[in-house]
């Protein structure tokens, strides 16, 4: 039996210890896993999970929340894990990082959104993974908000030749701050871009009572030469409901846009979807209407900021080309080309989240994202040049 096991069984451990899962492999193999994460759903065939034997060995003992509330699982060594605010009125805001699969099916690790919690954990309903990536309970239900993130790094001398962060080398992450008021979690990376070595440094923020968090992205050049890159932080976020954009509609400060377009990004700070509908996709006003946002703060401005149905491209302007897709409306920031000389380091600060909706109109408002981002850059660690 051990013989035969040998060759059907492939043990694929993530050493998170959450149970005991068998997955179908390729060529008829079976695979057994410790977790899930997002795009193992679709080939699991048995789930053991831990923390309901160990809920029931305890007692299953329960304890009272007085006010708002942090709670997160992280995992130091591979970069992966959640943080999920929880309110006094019952509802959720959670953040999965690097629980899922790129679209070449690599593990990230780190401090990038996507995913989905373990499947003892995973309180939606399986078939609309609406509480995956960037979500909201609103006491009833979950609510998408953001999905896997698209971030990369370019050389600047071809631009198209991206480098995901799973091709990036993890030098390791922590939990570098775990109070009521606030949680901080770090992630560190390295990666060559025209033979120059670029050091990524990653620290989210999440404070008690709100609905969004705080990301830096510092890119490093540690290398003996200067080098120049392009950085791309974007997304087809499901705003509402997990696989589709319907409903979808672009929202700025002043007005909701309707059509494929790029923003002043230095004129506009923030930009976001929101589930309300489309009249210029022919869609009624029948939808959820909850409401993302994404601000680029402090002085490393985007270079592009634009609403698309695809990545990598939007109309030119007075083309008036609908934001229609069914399931590609998306929201996309670029930096670049940027040259750093040897030592020199740039710092990206983004607030990435939920907004919140004026009582009056039901439309988004940006909530108040206020931070001080000396704090924040506390935590990212000093650089120095590789020998």
């Amino acid at each position: 039996m051990l013989a035969v096991c040998a060759n059907v069984v492939r043990f694929r451990p993530y050493w998170h210890f959450e149970g005991i899962y068998v997955f179908k492999g390729e060529n008829s193999w079976l695979e057994i896993k410790d977790d899930t994460v997002l795009g193992d759903e679709d080939r699991l065939l048995l789930a053991l999970p831990v923390k309901p034997v160990l809920n029931f060995l305890q007692g299953g003992v329960s304890h009272a929340a007085f006010g708002n509330q942090l709670k997160h699982e992280w995992f130091n060594f591979d970069g992966s894990g959640y943080v999920e605010s929880r309110f006094v009125d019952g509802t959720r805001f959670l953040a999965c990082f690097s629980r899922f699969l790129d679209s070449g099916a690599r593990n990230t690790r780190g401090v990038f959104v996507g995913g989905k919690l373990s499947y003892d954990q995973d309180t939606a309903d399986a078939s609309t993974l609406n509480d995956t990536g960037v979500s909201f309970y609103d006491g009833t239900k979950w609510h998408h908000l953001w999905c896997n993130v698209n971030e990369s790094i370019a050389p600047w001398s071809n631009p198209s030749a991206l480098i995901p962060p799973s091709s990036w080398h993890f030098l390791g992450s922590s939990v570098a701050k775990n109070s009521p008021e606030e949680i901080v979690i770090t992630s560190s990376h390295q990666v060559n871009i025209d033979g120059v070595p670029f050091r990524i440094d990653r620290v989210a923020s999440f404070k008690a009572g709100t609905r969004y968090f705080t990301l830096a992205i510092r890119v490093s050049n540690i290398g003996g030469a200067p080098g120049g890159y392009y950085y791309v932080y974007g997304d087809e976020p499901w705003v509402s409901n997990y696989g589709t954009s319907e409903g979808n509609v672009g929202w700025v400060r002043d007005r909701l846009v309707a059509y494929e377009e790029a923003l002043d990004p230095r004129e506009h700070r923030w930009a976001g979807y929101f589930d309300y509908g489309n009249e210029a996709a022919g869609e009624k006003h029948i939808y959820s209407g909850i409401a993302n946002f994404i601000e680029w703060k402090g002085n490393v401005t985007p270079d592009l900021v634009y609403f698309s149905n695809q990545i990598g491209t939007y109309a030119p302007p007075g083309s008036r080309v609908p934001l229609n897709h069914p399931d590609s409306r998306v929201l996309f920031l670029q930096w670049g080309p940027r040259l750093l000389d040897p030592g020199q380091s740039n710092t990206i600060i983004l607030s990435i989240g939920m907004a919140d909706r004026d009582p009056a109109t039901g439309f988004p408002v940006k909530p108040d994202t206020s931070i001080d981002l000396a704090h924040l850059e506390t935590f990212l660690p000093k650089i120095s040049p590789l020998p």
